[in-house]
């Protein structure tokens, strides 16, 4: 039993003062109120730590080697793309175990304590094996980190809506259905706790409507989250029309049950009647602002899917950057700036970044299938993040303003420590040095020609 007292604690229904949370096993088991520690582990202020609930972790590796363009080149998500493929060529077992960690450690040292990693790298290199290495790889990674993983197995199996073959390079992805429901159960079976998993399609120009059918009807039977990328790019979107007179979201409205299992990553472009179809269907929409601005995809629609009353978790994605605060002011930022107007998410009298917070834990939990995740309840993993109110950023809040203040402040020096399954996770020191072997193995490849 471990026994922790913290003076200020966000739980469910708001802030506590002098809260003693029992922890067994990783799980809190009791949650006392007005209590005076005695002889517990001492913590000044403590929020439930977030769900990350989108990742490719192998795309750390790219950070800061596509910010360029040739002359009388249009850069866009494509020609980054090509980039990212020429990275997956250089990915093995090792290499992606290496750069898994050190992105694992980032997010850990910034708040996020559970990662859904969206997974479609199945193949190595000139290997058509299924190869089970590369999953262990990332499980292995979460180990030394500490990290919770929720592995989400994806299934990628054409180039383009009118089921184009797939490239030299995307054949590294292909599984048939059979396969990755072979290698979902491996998996399965191979995790241990905390960790657990789901599964996913790549992209609606990835599979066949035959082929989501079956995965949707595998996760109905598992009873697990269904992830997929949806509306990133406009140009994927009036190719989807072109051929099906009905936008992406529009099709899946139409042919299938939308509920709080989906989980739908971007919806970056949807209309008002196809945010009002996700908000109804209570999915999960999975926002990814920096990557998302990085990639120049768009901005998604908030102001109105926050008026409808819609469920949204946070990514990392391509993991450009790692900070679970800074995609959550993003969100708030990107909404300023298109409307002219401020604290565009401040509702029922909470401020922007409290209400926001608050609904990130919400959508994560939903993301991750696990309802021990994001919040601080009994019963629930202790999972936390821990601050001071010394910190010169929160000096002077109250409670009314303390998440505000979080959300919208200096964040390299905000957090103290992170609790993950009742475990105060340190930083491997054989992470990084792993990481830059794997970097420069992969780099001497030339990314970029």
């Amino acid at each position: 039993m471990r026994s922790i007292h913290v003076k200020n604690i966000l739980l469910e229904d708001g802030w506590q003062r002098d809260v003693r949370l029992q922890i067994t096993n990783g799980i809190i088991q009791a949650i006392d109120f007005d209590v005076i520690s005695d002889n517990d582990y001492e913590v000044d202020i403590a929020i439930p730590g977030l769900c990350n609930a989108h990742s490719h972790s192998f795309q750390r590796a790219l950070s800061g080697l596509t910010e360029f363009k040739r002359l009388n080149e249009n850069d866009n998500f494509w020609t980054w793309r090509a980039v990212m493929y020429r990275l997956v060529e250089q990915i093995n077992p090792e290499t992606l175990s290496a750069i898994a960690a050190q992105a694992y450690t980032e997010m850990v040292k910034n708040g996020y304590t559970s990662v859904i990693e969206f997974h479609y790298l199945h193949h190595q290199q000139g290997c058509h094996d299924l190869n089970n290495k590369l999953f262990h790889a990332l499980a292995e990674a979460a180990n030394i980190t500490g990290i919770r993983l929720i592995y989400v197995p994806i299934l990628y199996q054409r180039g383009g809506f009118n089921d184009e073959k797939l490239s030299t390079q995307q054949e590294q992805f292909y599984l048939s259905v059979e396969d990755l429901v072979e290698h979902y159960q491996y998996a399965k079976a191979e995790l241990p706790n905390p960790h657990s998993i789901a599964i996913g399609v790549h992209s609606l120009r990835a599979v066949s409507k035959i082929a989501l059918q079956e995965i949707i009807e595998f996760s109905k039977t598992e009873g697990i989250p269904l992830h997929l990328h949806i509306a990133e790019q406009q140009k994927e979107v009036n190719d989807f029309y072109a051929l099906n007179k009905l936008r992406p979201v529009e099709w899946l409205y139409e042919n299938f049950n939308l509920n709080q299992n989906w989980c739908l990553v971007h919806a970056t472009h949807l209309t008002d009647i196809e945010l009002k179809f996700v908000a109804k269907s209570g999915a999960v929409t999975c926002l990814c602002p920096t990557t998302e601005a990085n990639l120049g995809d768009g901005i998604f629609r908030l102001k109105d899917y926050l008026a409808y009353g819609g469920n949204f978790a946070i990514g990392s994605d391509s993991n450009i950057s790692i900070d679970p605060f800074e995609e959550i002011r993003w969100m708030e930022y990107a909404q300023r700036l298109i409307h002219e107007e401020r604290n565009i998410s401040s509702f029922n009298n909470y401020g922007s970044g409290h209400y926001l917070f608050n609904k990130t834990l919400q959508g994560g939990a939903l993301a991750s299938g696990d309802s021990k995740v994001g919040f601080i309840r009994e019963g629930a993993y202790a999972d936390l993040v821990t601050l001071s109110s010394e910190n010169p950023s929160l000096i002077g809040h109250t409670n009314k303003t303390l998440l505000d203040a979080i959300i919208f402040s200096n964040h390299n020096v905000l957090i103290d420590r992170v609790m993950i399954n009742g475990q105060w996770v340190n930083a491997d020191k054989s992470v990084l040095e792993n990481y830059k072997e794997a970097l420069f193995s992969v780099m001497d490849y030339k990314l970029i020609p």
